[in-house]
């Protein structure tokens, strides 16, 4: 699969970029309807596939960084667009806290900082039904060439149940069987953001409480 990641992706962003293409033109009502609907679909079909292939990429010990310079306001300001939408749908409030003050440009993989906080804003989206999600970023710990960041994503949510938290971030887990019926996702977001955290040097877990 590793190997395969290429050949698997290109044509299901094909036929995401043809059905976008198609959407652009003159449909009738129902035409338009089915063709947000393939979109729809092929964009949740896409992020399992995704998963899947960066899942077996971490397993077989292909997964490389990109350490580059980037700005973490940036990141940030991008995370908060992404997702505001689908927060706002929702009818809650996203809030993100700005970059702390004098950390500068940073190096690191922005791509996949960006993958684990969008896991962990997604999820707490999804499983939040009124109130607030929230990401506070500060920092424990700098010196002359490296920064120490803390990124705690909170949500006024369903809670986790006690029994559940030691296994939250194994693969293919979920905290109960009806979760992927009634949210859908694989299971595999938790598992990946673990492992990606971990490559950076980094530790990853959760508090929480049922219900709260």
């Amino acid at each position: 699969l590793a190997h395969m990641s290429h050949e698997i992706r290109t044509p299901m962003n094909a036929v995401l970029g043809l059905a976008q293409l198609l959407h652009r033109e003159r449909l009738n009502p129902n035409q338009a309807a089915m063709v947000e609907r393939i979109q729809a679909a092929g964009q949740s079909l896409l992020g399992i596939i995704n998963d899947i292939l960066d899942f077996s990429k971490i397993e077989a010990g292909q997964l490389r960084l990109e350490i580059r310079p980037f700005d973490l306001a940036t990141l940030l300001h991008k995370l908060a667009s992404l997702l505001a939408p689908t927060a706002s749908a929702k009818g809650l409030a996203l809030r993100v806290s700005p970059a702390p003050s004098g950390l500068g440009p940073l190096q690191g993989d922005a791509l996949r900082l960006e993958q684990v906080l969008t896991n962990l804003l997604g999820n707490a989206i999804k499983f939040t039904s009124q109130g607030e999600v929230r990401l506070s970023i500060r920092t424990l710990e700098t010196d002359d060439d490296t920064a120490r960041l803390r990124f705690a994503v909170s949500d006024t949510g369903i809670g986790v149940a006690s029994e559940v938290l030691p296994q939250l971030f194994a693969a293919f887990n979920q905290a109960d069987s009806g979760i992927s019926r009634r949210f859908g996702g694989t299971g595999l977001g938790l598992a990946i953001s673990k492992r990606l955290v971990e490559c950076m040097g980094g530790a990853i877990g959760v508090e929480s409480q049922e219900g709260a």
